[in-house]
């Protein structure tokens, strides 16, 4: 195994970086509003260990909106929420496991 790795903690919405034993960086997060599991198609979040398969994001500005894991051109801010309450928002960075 790697010397780096994440660490996901669900209860307090945060993501570590790991590397040689150290936390070099904590980020927070959002994992899916369904929960955690491991049934197809749940829309939750699956727990265990994963390679994430792709990064997508790079390059946007924080807060770009996503939907179907492409950018949609927004920025996300109070006045588009409001508009759209409805909506699951995705923002900034995805990590596809």
């Amino acid at each position: 195994m790697s010397t780096s790795h994440i660490h996901i903690d669900v209860a307090t919405q945060t993501l570590e970086l790991h590397q040689a034993g150290q936390i070099l960086q904590r980020y927070p997060i959002s994992t899916a509003a369904n929960g955690c599991g491991e049934q197809n198609g749940s829309g939750c979040t699956p727990r265990g260990w994963h390679r994430v398969r792709a990064r997508i994001g790079a390059g946007c500005p924080q807060g770009t909106v996503f939907v179907g894991r492409r950018a949609t051109g927004e920025v996300y801010s109070n006045a588009l929420a409001e508009a759209y309450p409805q909506r699951d928002w995705i923002l900034t960075r995805i990590l596809w496991l």
